[in-house]
């Protein structure tokens, strides 16, 4: 039997604005009327709507509360941060082709507060939300980032003894938070043993066990044979940690913790992540918002931190993302990623280091953030690839991705 326990929150009457010129209403907008795409097919989970993905279609990617066990939603801010729409010049038709080929159901660059691209495919308008997959590890990081940075060399064992037996027992938060835990993991999402699988039943997404949580998931999981403690290896639990000690560190409920970071950076409409009956939610990927929102996170990265008025983030995590010994960038280079995704020089707190302004975040089916802090540029791109790791549409992609956020 399937549950659906929505847990809502109160839509807030907006009081004040947060902004860089008037933003629009949060109305459907007609002008992209003649774009909505296909009607999504019926299904009943998750995995089956990831399977339309093999037509590029956007319900593969719609607001996944509809699967969930429970949804938290955040109201928007009630002092939202709208961006002015600047002259927006006609896409070259080579970017055009390229998100056509890549799949691309939406794309916006922000430089400055100014709008200067965006981007809608069939399906899509500045009001649909989609899935964010896993650059709501970005998001995590920035959401706990005051609570996680003082204890970085503390143990999580030492922090959560509920997971000191676990594998992360005698791992430290720096090693979690830059995916240097030597875990056994696959992402293999057609594979319904596959950890990244099982994990969809421990945050709720997929309801299978309502005594199954996060914490149970992460002490089944086993260590990996190959790997030595400190090798970088992409593994998505890890994020589900960070989501965890958050919460625990700052004293308050995950969903409270949150709201307020929605509140601060000013998100214009509606946002979301699929949760659990044990109010756990899916820190690694299973958060949902609108494309103007998605794009603020890498704003407040690209102005050091500052939504307007308001300091979000703090310098210290700004300059903890960028920061890198010779350890950190010597564990990147031996990791399996390093020859595919050569832009990159390590691997930090959940981001993707590029240089000393530009970094990067990524999900499944082609979800990037981007942003230049020499520059002031931000990006943000959802896509429906074929596949969830397509490397023929994601590597150039990527290569597409920085290319725009270094020279716009």
């Amino acid at each position: 039997m399937k549950y659906s326990k929505h847990i809502l929150a109160t839509i807030l009457l907006f009081s004040g604005t947060l902004c860089y010129g008037q933003g629009e209403d949060f109305t459907y907008h007609r002008q992209f009327e003649d774009q909505m795409g296909t009607e999504a097919p019926e299904v009943e989970n998750l995995s089956e709507a990831i399977a339309t993905a093999a037509d590029g279609a956007v319900y593969a990617n719609r607001n996944a509360s509809e699967f969930s066990t429970v949804a938290y939603n955040w109201a928007p801010s009630t002092t939202p941060l709208h961006f002015a729409r600047g002259p927006v010049p006609p896409m070259s038709a080579a970017d055009r082709a390229h998100l056509e080929s890549t799949h691309t159901d939406g794309f916006i660059v922000v430089k400055d507060g100014i709008i200067v691209r965006e981007y809608y495919a069939k399906g899509m308008h500045p009001t649909t939300k989609h899935k964010i997959h896993s650059t709501g590890k970005n998001w995590t990081s920035a959401i706990w980032h005051d609570v996680l940075l003082p204890v970085m060399d503390k143990t999580v064992g030492e922090l959560m003894p509920e997971l000191a037996e676990s594998i992360y027992g005698d791992q430290t938060v720096r090693a979690v938070v830059d995916m240097r835990v030597p875990v056994y993991w696959g992402e293999d999402f057609n594979d319904p043993e596959s950890p990244v699988v099982l994990g969809f039943a421990a945050t709720g997404l997929e309801y299978k066990n309502p005594t199954y949580d996060v914490v149970a998931f992460l002490n089944g999981l086993k260590r990996n044979p190959e790997l030595e403690n400190g090798d970088w290896y992409y593994v998505s639990s890890n994020t589900n940690v960070m989501g965890l000690l958050g919460p625990k560190l700052a004293g308050v409920h995950a969903y409270e913790g949150i709201r307020r970071f929605v509140e601060a950076i000013g998100m214009e409409h509606i946002s979301g992540s699929v949760a659990n009956l044990h109010g756990q939610y899916g820190a690694s990927g299973d958060q949902y918002m609108t494309l103007r929102d998605a794009v603020k996170l890498p704003f407040v990265m690209a102005n050091n931190g500052r939504a307007g008025d308001r300091q979000v983030l703090s310098e210290a995590y700004i300059q903890d993302v960028f920061s890198a010994d010779e350890e950190k960038r010597s564990a990147w280079s031996k990791g399996p990623y390093a020859k595919p995704m050569s832009e990159f020089k390590f691997y930090s707190n959940q981001w993707y280091v590029v240089d000393d302004n530009i970094a990067v975040g990524i999900g499944s089916y082609g979800q990037f953030i981007a942003f230049n802090r020499a520059t002031g540029v931000a990006i943000a791109k959802f896509s429906t690839y074929h596949t969830s790791s397509n490397s023929n549409q994601g590597i150039p992609d990527l290569a597409w991705i920085i290319k725009q956020v270094r020279t716009l």
